[in-house]
């Protein structure tokens, strides 16, 4: 499998420990990991965790203006092959389904969650 480009965004929710794990087993795979820390993601997991296990700096800032003199909210979608959100917060999805981008993330994503979850009317 060739090597694949990851644009990883931890929004909050207790689940986003597993993001470390997650970040671990793509780089063990030879896949590159760049991450996207959610102000709500930094409730569980540390910029400087994140930064040390993906071996790339951490965005947490949408108006940075370093990275922006670079427009570098759009650099980060284009450069990946495969944009993750992990986990899926339910504030995320629903900010992301009312176009509601304060907060440095792409439009769109693939929620996980338990599949009784999805069983429910």
């Amino acid at each position: 499998m060739a090597a694949v480009k990851v644009l990883l965004i931890v929004s909050g929710g207790i689940a986003a420990y597993k993001s470390l794990e997650l970040v671990r087993l793509l780089r063990r795979t030879g896949h590159t990991v760049t991450a996207v820390l959610t102000a709500g993601g930094a409730n569980f997991v540390t910029q400087l965790s994140l930064s040390a296990i993906t071996g790339n700096k951490v965005y947490t800032d949408l108006f940075s203006l370093t990275d922006e003199s670079e427009m570098g909210h759009i650099q980060l979608s284009r450069s990946a092959d495969v944009i993750v959100v992990a986990p899926a917060s339910a504030d995320i999805l629903a900010r992301m389904a009312a176009g509601i981008a304060n907060d440095l993330r792409p439009p769109c994503c693939s929620p996980l969650t338990r599949g009784c979850w999805w069983r429910l009317p």
